[in-house]
């Protein structure tokens, strides 16, 4: 989530602080930014500048390997204290001035801001990256893991020893010096890869336009991206006709609305076709490198393929159990959407459509779910105004978890629509609250929540600082926004991961709450989302002009809507790529045509041909970036877990709102972070491992009727 909201800001437009902002002092420069002080001891974005951050980040890094190198050459036996918990502990320096840049580069930036970034942010990473893969550091985490559970006192030491020694195993700190070289010239090769890859997908993208003469063709569309596409046109030297650039809104927007279905087909055709046409875009080539660097970096750390090595530090822990999960759920997908493709149907014969193809999905499920639900997004939107819905996510958490939520004023923002807020839990303070929930230029689209101090690295006195960013559609001047409700519904989601973060109840930092498994990190956002649909929270939300809370048969359709519409792990065009993803990355030859590879694998699956996978291989970044590859199955493997934990909440007497199934969650879930495995702390709250079935039932696949 940081990543991509850091790219995102690497490119957002230039911006200056609100003049509301205190200035800045003319000594600026020598203050230590990484001392944050005042009563709650926050980030002091006040006195920051390019310059500050510019000479403190490089004096700070050096700091930091200073402190490792002591730890190297501590003549001290190796122990927990002076081994692990020390590098744990080590570079709280450079982590606090890190977070003060990224505050700029996630949500502030000018063009002197985005141009130190990237250098400032390669430097920590190397930084990181090589306390992770020191054989010397590694061979005294190696002794007391060795040890274990001698010299350890209680056993989230023993947990962050374990998950140390991972780590840097995984990273290559025991390999032989050969090898460790041959290590570093792969990781270089697939981040310059992973580089040319999605820079031929924007290049390419940003040269394409699908042209149209006549404005009928686009009959349909609302007459502002009418309009700009005639403009676009004009700038592309054909005035008088419409281009539609091949960009995701624009793509999306013609699906949705236009009537000709070659328009429709044309459009889609060439968004889905990107990376994967000879010449100088041609992805191919580059992910068939990539695929053979990854195997040859798995066989290196001793793992027989590249999704063994990624599994093993995941919660499905190999690829055999991650590919049987996409397997259990595909029949019930794929009959579920067999039905619904008979339902769109009717719709498109009555316009002499003979066949749903992939361009014509978008098309009539929207007209169908308008149709048959009702729903107006204007009248739903009326009911979530940005200061009800934030009131409501907290009073929710309220509700559950016994929080409660104080502003505080005085505090030092980047902007002055930011609010800052003390979470207290029953009655104590937790932890501070950074909303910064309203557009502004200079802010990039997106949501995301993030930490500024995490709390496995707090000093006496200190409190866990985190931020939840949003940029909701903005409102005419003197209105107030009202949120769409896929824009609730994300608010509601960032919010989990704020309350998994402020739960967080970790020593360390490596056993902090996003050091979970990288497939449970969305559990906890994506199972808060259910409570903004709950009776209780929808009494909070009333119109915002008439005072009346949304009415029961309007309660009604919107659920049934969302019901029908589902998540979008459960659809098919999400497990197509799921699947390929996964059987990309456990082939002993990898092919050198990831397309063609897809193709006869779909084929052979009896993927539908009225759906295509979200992205071809050859666009797929998600496949082609560090996190996600090998891991796309990700995404359903949370949604299984969400709905797996939702049952328990629905057996409680208030449901999701019940306060002694919340103490239970709160305790043996989202308190213990990293503390514990997290399949222990699972089992421990559920009595059972997790049931991968659970989405099938919670949309009612398994019977073709959807039930919440």
């Amino acid at each position: 989530m940081l990543a991509l909201a850091l790219a995102l800001a690497l490119t957002a437009p230039p911006a200056a602080l609100s003049a509301s902002a205190p200035a800045v002092a003319a000594d600026a420069a020598s203050t230590d930014l990484a001392q944050w002080e005042g009563e709650w001891r926050l980030p002091p974005v006040d006195r920051a500048t390019p310059a500050s951050i510019a000479a403190q980040i490089p004096e700070a890094v050096a700091d930091y390997r200073r402190e490792l190198a002591a730890i190297a050459a501590n003549p001290a036996p190796p122990d927990f204290d002076n081994t692990v918990a020390a590098l744990d502990q080590s570079g709280r320096r450079l982590r606090r001035l890190m977070a003060v840049l990224r505050i700029y580069l996630t949500t502030h930036a000018d063009d002197e801001w985005r141009k130190l970034g990237p250098g400032l942010v390669a430097m920590n990473d190397a930084a990181q990256a090589e306390a992770l893969s020191d054989p010397v550091l590694f061979a005294r985490v190696a002794a007391v893991y060795r040890g274990l559970p001698g010299g350890i006192r209680d056993a989230e030491q023993a947990r962050l020893t374990e998950v140390t020694y991972a780590a840097m195993a995984r990273a290559g700190a025991g390999l032989a010096a050969a090898d460790r070289s041959r290590l570093t010239e792969i990781e270089a090769e697939l981040a310059r890869l992973s580089t040319q890859l999605n820079q031929n997908l924007n290049r390419e993208a940003a040269a394409q336009f699908t042209f149209f003469d006549a404005p009928e063709r686009l009959a349909g569309l609302p007459q502002p991206q009418i309009d700009a596409a005639a403009a676009l046109a004009t700038k592309q030297g054909r005035a008088g006709a419409f281009a539609i650039p091949n960009q995701r809104p624009q793509v999306f927007a013609v699906q949705t609305h236009v009537r000709d279905r070659e328009t429709r087909r044309a459009v889609w055709q060439q968004w889905m076709d990107r990376g994967g046409a000879p010449g100088e875009f041609d992805n191919r080539p580059i992910a068939a490198q990539m695929l053979a660097l990854r195997k040859a970096k798995a066989q290196l750390l001793g793992y027989p393929r590249y999704a063994d090595y990624v599994l093993a530090a995941r919660m499905v822990g190999t690829p055999d159990r991650a590919l049987s999960i996409i397997e259990r759920n595909w029949d019930a997908v794929m009959a579920a959407d067999a039905r619904r493709v008979t339902e769109l149907q009717t719709l498109a014969s009555a316009d002499g459509v003979d066949g749903i193809a992939p361009w014509d999905r978008i098309h009539y499920l929207d007209r169908l779910t308008r149709e048959r639900f009702g729903i107006d997004a204007q009248e739903i939107a009326g009911y979530f105004p940005l200061p009800a819905v934030r009131d409501a996510f907290f009073a929710a958490a309220g509700d559950t978890y016994d929080y409660s939520f104080e502003r505080l004023s005085g505090v030092a923002t980047v902007s002055p629509d930011i609010e800052v807020y003390l979470a207290r839990r029953g009655g104590m303070p937790a932890g501070i609250v950074y909303l910064d929930i309203r557009p502004r230029p200079e802010k990039p689209q997106g949501s995301w929540a993030t930490q500024y101090r995490q709390a496995g690295d707090l000093e006496p006195g200190e409190l866990p600082v985190i931020a939840l960013h949003s940029s909701p559609p903005a409102a005419a001047p003197g209105e107030e926004i009202l949120l769409p409700f896929e824009y609730a519904n994300v608010l509601f989601h960032e919010f989990g991961h704020v309350l998994h973060m402020l739960a967080s109840t970790a020593r360390y930092n490596g056993t902090a709450a996003l050091t979970v498994p990288w497939d449970f990190v969305e559990v906890p956002s994506l199972l808060n989302e259910r409570w903004l649909l709950t009776d209780r929270t929808l009494d909070r939300l009333p119109h915002h002009r008439t005072g009346l809370a949304m009415p029961a048969h309007l309660r009604t359709r919107l659920r049934a809507a969302r019901q029908y519409e589902r998540v979008f792990s459960v659809n098919p065009e999400y497990m197509a790529m799921a699947l390929v993803d996964q059987m990309l990355h456990q082939q002993d030859t990898p092919p050198a045509d990831v397309n063609a590879f897809e193709r006869e694998l779909l084929t052979q699956r009896g993927f539908p041909a009225s759906a295509d996978p979200i992205m071809r291989a050859s666009s797929a970044f998600h496949t082609w970036s560090r996190e996600y590859s090998a891991n796309v199955y990700t995404y359903l493997w949370s949604d299984i877990l969400a709905a797996d934990l939702a049952e328990v909440f629905l057996r409680g007497p208030q449901g999701f709102h019940d306060r002694r199934v919340g103490e239970d969650y709160f305790e043996t879930v989202l308190s213990r972070a990293n503390r514990v495995p997290i399949e222990q702390a699972y089992r421990e709250f559920h009595g059972r491992a997790p049931d991968e079935t659970a989405l099938i039932r919670r949309f009612g696949l398994d019977r073709g009727a959807a039930t919440e």
